[in-house]
């Protein structure tokens, strides 16, 4: 905006223009230094408007009722007093002046600042005011709802709109590269094949807001809402990922599914071993599990094969034999998904799309999130999934 516009603005235009350049900010292509020089013109206009508005209610103070330094806050019976006093809270003056009195912003009266008579009809009461001192919300807001997307995090990820398919050739019965004699063919080919193909399935997540809450938002509140959802669906992704995994169609394949496993050393390196993929292996379980079974398993001279991170990554548990153990709490108790992380692909066919409306009877708005979103397995024995015996069994 120019500064001619800026020194037009009231106090509503000045706080639209800081929510809009909000969103602005995020953009790439956003012009840093330009938005930082209109910010500080925008907090100088509002720093102007909030005085001339303290000096105006100085003013109002001392003239109202032909007093100084008061204003009237009683309402007199209706049937006694001066005319000016006598109105009762039917009337239009006090209705007007009720309206005017509750669209007060930073000082400035939205609607205009009452009249000798609105004045004198308007007494703010707990009875037509249900909340004189309104409460005051931090600029911040606690998740309680955890979002756990460790699988989905480290998945091989791609955005194909219009369809997910990979061929796999998954067995070479015959035809497999080999010495021979000079002059004699090598076998004929007998490869066996299958695709890996995805369908997608759409995942939704909405909120509801009512009116109150939305007049009583603080300005972090729309930024909330969007990673609010971007984490609930993409928790969703995450057992998505873990559905398909036990999928015997894009899964693993059913000699990698390990049942009443011990949690002890020769069990580990058992599952280690069945792991036929190339690539950084990772360990995948809940909380329970991690610390509950994993942590305490020692080697044959009773150290730990467990080995807690050093670095901080919040990420990251611990180590086993080199696998870095992450916690998933979607993962079930005294299970654990074991392998190359990058096997496990993850297609989004449309991104997270987020749209609002509100209710025409109820006044709530209703955010909702949607994405289409699908997974599978490249190579079935690039992962094992185990699940272990609980203590004492």
């Amino acid at each position: 905006m120019t500064p001619e516009e800026i020194r037009a603005l009231t106090i509503e235009g000045v706080e639209q223009r800081i929510a809009a350049i909000r969103t602005e900010m995020e953009s790439e292509s956003a012009d840093i230094d330009a938005l930082t020089s209109e910010v500080d013109a925008l907090e100088a206009r509002r720093t102007q408007l909030h005085d001339m508005a303290q000096r105006r209610a100085q003013l109002r103070n001392r003239v109202a009722a032909g007093t100084e330094g008061t204003v009237t806050r009683s309402f007199p019976s209706d049937s006694t007093g001066t005319p000016e006093q006598s109105y009762n809270r039917n009337s239009p003056e006090y209705r007007t002046a009720w309206l005017k009195n509750m669209a007060v912003r930073d000082g400035v009266h939205l609607l205009g600042e009452m009249t000798k008579q609105e004045r004198a009809a308007y007494t703010m009461t707990t009875a037509n005011t249900a909340a004189p001192v309104p409460t005051e919300i931090m600029n911040r807001i606690v998740d309680l709802v955890q979002s756990s997307t460790a699988i989905y995090s480290d998945a091989t990820k791609s955005g194909m709109t219009s369809g997910f398919a990979i061929p796999r050739i998954k067995s070479i019965k015959q035809g497999d590269a080999k010495e021979t004699a000079e002059g004699v063919a090598n076998d004929d080919e007998q490869d066996t094949w299958d695709q890996l193909s995805l369908d997608g399935v759409e995942i939704k997540k909405h909120l509801v807001i009512t009116r109150k809450m939305t007049w009583q938002s603080i300005a972090a509140f729309e930024t909330w809402i969007a990673e609010h959802l971007a984490r609930r669906i993409g928790n969703a992704k995450d057992k998505r990922c873990i559905t398909q995994l036990d999928s015997t169609t894009y899964g693993i394949d059913t000699d990698n599914v390990l049942t009443d496993q011990a949690y002890d050393d020769a069990a580990i390196r058992g599952i280690m071993a069945k792991v036929k993929e190339e690539g950084v292996r990772c360990v995948y379980a809940n909380s329970n599990t991690v610390w509950n079974g994993l942590f305490g398993i020692q080697d044959a001279n009773k150290r730990p094969i467990f080995l807690p991170d050093q670095t901080g990554d919040p990420k990251i548990a611990g180590y086993i034999y080199g696998a870095a153990v992450k916690i998933d709490e979607n993962v079930a108790d005294n299970t654990a998904y074991v392998g190359v992380p990058s096997s496990l692909l993850a297609n989004n066919f449309e991104e997270l799309y987020i749209s609002n409306q509100q209710e025409a009877k109820t006044f709530n708005t209703v955010v909702g999130g949607y994405s289409l979103f699908d997974a599978g397995l490249e190579n079935p024995k690039a992962f094992v999934k185990v699940t272990f015996k609980t203590t004492g069994e």
